[in-house]
């Protein structure tokens, strides 16, 4: 993004607090509290808004200090709101969260939201969190989840019993990478060895961009709308889970998932 789009995504936020601020202070009104609609991108961030991300984390920061001045402040994290506001105005735009991994809320959870926010500031449970008020991220995550790559959100995902198998559906892409190890280090057939990639490689795919069936392997990848921001996600990926790596371009113009599988496979160095 350019710097008028970085600075003009932040104006509202930064400057409309600040705004709001110094008029209570001038004016010499006493508030009972002050809530800014922050949002759960400056906890978790999302692709290609790091100019949003950014003001809400000014909130969120703001919220704390307002309160190191003896004055009210809650910074509300909000999560999707689905039946009113932009996204709901917009159209489609749900289909880029993953409902796994994010709650969305209506209007009626909304105003309870913005309700306890006000008692956080008024008669606050612990006066240590009171600042800020994060919602629609569940608990337990699944754990698939995008966020188990960050230590900060390790407390998401523990399993709801300790004797529970519910680790047993996020370790399979683990176990699955393990096994293509042990293939390629036992000099496995070409073939064997293209055939597990694909099924890895699809699935991770269909995970990123979020679609309802698997990948067909024959197909370019922009048919499924792969992007820049996409491409530098899978390629972090591939270099982390299977020490491959790719370009950018690579991963752009693959004709097909088996040609992106093989461009993988002949880039591992074998140990």
């Amino acid at each position: 993004m350019t710097v008028d789009e970085f600075h003009t995504t932040l104006a509202s936020k930064v400057s409309g607090t600040w705004n709001l601020h110094n008029a209570a202070l001038q004016q010499n009104i006493e508030l009972d509290f002050f809530t800014m609609l922050s949002s759960i991108s400056g906890v978790v961030g999302q692709k290609g808004q790091a100019n949003y991300a950014a003001a809400n984390v000014f909130m969120d920061a703001f919220a704390s200090y307002r309160q190191s001045l003896g004055l009210p402040a809650n910074s509300t994290d909000l999560g999707v709101i689905e039946d009113v506001g932009y996204v709901a105005s917009q159209g489609g735009m749900q289909q880029h969260f993953d409902k796994r991994q994010w709650t969305g809320i209506d209007e009626r959870v909304l105003r309870e939201i913005l309700g306890y926010s006000i008692v956080q500031q008024i008669d606050p449970l612990d006066p240590a969190t009171s600042s800020q008020l994060i919602t629609g991220i569940p608990v337990p995550q699944p754990e698939d989840s995008g966020l188990a790559r960050d230590a900060r959100f390790s407390c998401l995902f523990t399993p709801e019993d300790s004797g529970s198998h519910a680790a047993g559906k996020g370790d399979d892409a683990g176990r699955d990478i393990k096994a293509f190890a042990l293939l390629l280090r036992s000099g496995a057939d070409r073939t064997v060895l293209t055939a597990a990639a694909v099924d890895i490689i699809a699935k991770q795919l269909t995970k990123m961009l979020r679609l309802e069936e698997l990948m067909e392997p024959g197909k370019a990848l922009t048919a499924y709308g792969l992007d820049s921001l996409a491409s530098v996600e899978f390629r972090n990926w591939v270099r982390l889970e299977l020490g491959a790596e790719l370009t950018t371009l690579e991963i752009s113009n693959a004709p097909s998932l088996f040609w992106l599988c093989e461009k993988i496979i002949s880039k591992i160095k074998v140990t």
